[in-house]
């Protein structure tokens, strides 16, 4: 019988490996009962991130609610106060970027980490990205428009202060651009 825990743990190792080769495609394979309209890859990665002391941003109702439920994470009405920000790509805002938490530099790791269900993962702009994790360079095609990057890119150019990206799609594809990488919009 395979469980709540033993799915999280399986989608835990997927972003690990997504983490530590930033630009690399993972497929999460595994399976939840899912009432949001979000992808079961940005619920499930939600789902394995969260818990009782991780506050979240979304504008989506029924996201909001079904991760309250599933994970005892807690919602903040205030993004720029938020651990984590789950949107969709047609509802990102550029205060999503510029207004949340980038860390301090005695504490880089009190900063967002945005999670963004992207249109498609493999199509669209083409980014090469560079830095830890990566031998020399690898290219990834995302919907994602190129204005988002280059917000992204400033804000991560003091290194370690930053945010991380998590970008998913209706495929339940998975990429990482954490504020390590570099990002070219090719």
């Amino acid at each position: 019988m395979k469980t709540i825990v033993h799915t999280t743990q399986a989608v835990y190792r997927q972003l690990v490996n997504a983490a530590s080769r930033p630009g690399h495609i993972e497929l999460i394979t595994e399976e939840v009962k899912n009432y949001s309209d979000f992808s079961d890859a940005a619920l499930l990665i939600s789902m394995t991130l969260f818990d009782n002391e991780v506050s979240f941003f979304s504008r989506d109702k029924t996201m909001r609610k079904e991760l309250k439920v599933l994970t005892g994470g807690i919602p903040n009405k205030d993004y720029t106060t938020a651990d984590f920000i789950v949107s969709k790509e047609a509802d990102l805002e550029r205060e999503y970027f510029t207004e949340v938490m980038h860390g301090i530099l005695i504490s880089p790791e009190k900063s967002a980490t945005l999670i963004i269900e992207a249109n498609s993962i493999g199509e669209g702009n083409e980014y090469r990205l560079s830095g830890p994790g990566i031998k020399n360079t690898t290219d990834v095609k995302l919907s994602l428009d190129s204005r988002w990057i280059e917000l992204r890119n400033d804000i991560c150019k003091e290194y370690p202060l930053g945010i991380d990206l998590i970008l998913t799609d209706k495929n339940n594809n998975v990429v990482m651009i954490p504020r390590t990488s570099k990002v070219e919009v090719l």
